[in-house]
């Protein structure tokens, strides 16, 4: 009878647990996604003369990294939590502090307060990008990794939207409390969806394995992708002990951290982080006749509807490798032409006038660009590249350094700013390191298209077969 009922709400169903595991997962991403974009329309506000809460230009730069700071403490401690607790049960344990965070920051009276707040919050992001990634790439079929793992950007750009529409005419108590609700939802539905067959294999536990396996697969006969699993995890495992200088000691592990390196820089510094926090003064500061908060809502519906069609038509039928170096050269161009515009404004040369549709028009560019590549480019590495023994570590580590990265860029370009007086340097700067890692992504990113995380470990391993042969163009460490 049990069984019965079982195979009539999950089998022949074939992708759609995944594909719902992966969106109500993805939920949590959105509250990050609204974390991060949140000083876009309420930093120019508090900063105002009119502000019921006085913010320098200091305090506020303060205040958009926030979160970048808070965001290795959650990380280093969802490294321990994921092979305690489930991937699944880690995710979920950061909605209700994101919830509570915001209905404090709805009541708060100072800008040292918001920024508090909104560090906490930073910190559940960084065990969400610890979690997730690790949860979706070992649920997912082959066929659909790649969509599936981008998923996690489109909410997290989804959310950087929706707090600038709603930041358009909602106050800062209001949007807060809206903000609130959406943690809980995703805590309500997530806890329904299965936890990852690596983590039971792990835990020794086959039985709940292949009951999550058949879930997400939609049918009973799932004894060889089992079989595959299970040699995968043992051979993965078969070091009981593994450090953080696994992830540069063993020759796999080290490849997988330096394209990891790669991609995360060229992400960082091609100026993606200060475009998200000061995307709203970016506009008041071009001089544009076209309304701040309306590029604003332009240039974030532009970015989702890019890598919403990247993610569905592209990624998964071209490859990521081409995205990558697509999405490069791209943002290198964008970001330049951006730059370009601002130098051509503070030398006061006469063209300004006649290119005022420059600046949205530039930022719309990167924007697309980013979506396509450089958005999901990291999040790929952490989810496919990575042995189950270490995954963890490498998760943590790298969101520590992602937002290290970010930080740094972002305080970069409000010192810059602030010392030069112009945004040309530091998006020159941007352009510059856009084309560098345009460079290294040709050299040495692979394509990993239609591959199991198996056949991915035993391409890094330097196994011969003709898999290893078809990934790698690319990499040469």
């Amino acid at each position: 009878m049990i069984l019965d009922l079982k195979k009539k709400l999950y089998f022949n169903k074939g992708n759609f647990f995944q594909y719902f595991a992966t969106l109500t997962g993805a939920c949590s991403i959105m509250s990050s996604g609204i974390n991060l974009g949140w000083t876009s329309p309420y930093l120019p506000k508090l900063m105002s003369n009119t502000s019921l809460i006085p913010t320098t230009s200091e305090e506020g730069s303060w205040c958009a990294v926030a979160p970048l700071i808070g965001s290795p403490f959650g990380a280093l401690t969802a490294i321990y939590l994921v092979d305690r607790i489930g991937r699944k049960a880690t995710a979920l344990l950061m909605a209700p502090i994101v919830s509570i965070c915001f209905i404090l920051i709805a009541f708060s009276s100072s800008i040292w307060e918001i920024s508090l707040y909104r560090f906490i919050i930073g910190a559940t992001e960084g065990g969400s990008y610890t979690a997730l990634p690790m949860y979706i790439g070992e649920i997912s079929d082959p066929k659909i990794r790649g969509f599936l793992s981008a998923t996690i950007a489109i909410f997290a750009i989804f959310g950087t939207l929706f707090i600038n529409v709603i930041g358009s005419w909602m106050d800062i108590f209001m949007s807060s409390i809206v903000c609130a609700v959406i943690p809980l939802i995703h805590l309500v539905i997530f806890s329904f969806m299965p936890e990852s067959p690596y983590y039971h294999i792990k835990k020794n536990n086959p039985a709940a394995a292949r009951e999550s396996l058949e879930i997400l697969r939609g049918k009973a006969s799932v004894d060889d992708e089992m079989e595959g699993l299970c040699k995968a995890v043992t051979r993965q495992e078969r070091s009981e002990k593994t450090g953080f200088l696994d992830l540069f000691s063993v020759p796999s592990t080290r490849k997988a951290s330096f394209i990891f390196l790669i991609l995360c820089m060229t992400n960082k510094f091609s100026g993606k982080n200060p475009c998200l926090f000061y995307t709203e003064a970016i506009f008041k500061e071009s001089g544009s006749s076209i309304n701040p908060t309306l590029s604003v809502i332009i240039y974030c519906s532009v970015e989702l509807i890019a890598v919403v069609i990247s993610t569905y038509f592209i990624v998964d039928r071209f490859g990521k490798r081409l995205l990558m170096i697509t999405s490069t050269a791209g943002c290198a161009i964008s970001v330049f032409l951006l730059g370009l515009f601002f130098y051509f404004k503070d030398y006061h040369i006469g063209i300004v006038e006649t290119i005022d549709w420059l600046p949205i028009t530039a930022l719309v560019s990167y924007n697309i660009f980013f979506s396509i590549g450089l958005a999901f480019g990291p999040v790929l590495v952490l989810s496919e590249f990575f042995p189950t023994n270490v995954k963890a570590k490498a998760l943590g580590v790298a969101d520590t350094f992602s937002v290290l990265m970010g930080t740094i860029v972002s305080k970069l370009f409000q010192i810059t700013m602030d010392e030069f007086h112009t945004m040309s340097v530091p998006f020159i700067f941007f352009s510059v390191c856009c084309a560098v890692g345009f460079v290294f992504v040709i050299k040495y990113v692979p394509e990993t298209k239609g591959k199991t995380l198996e056949e991915i470990q035993q391409f890094l391993i330097g196994e011969s077969s003709t898999t290893s042969i078809e990934m790698t163009r690319g990499i040469r460490l």
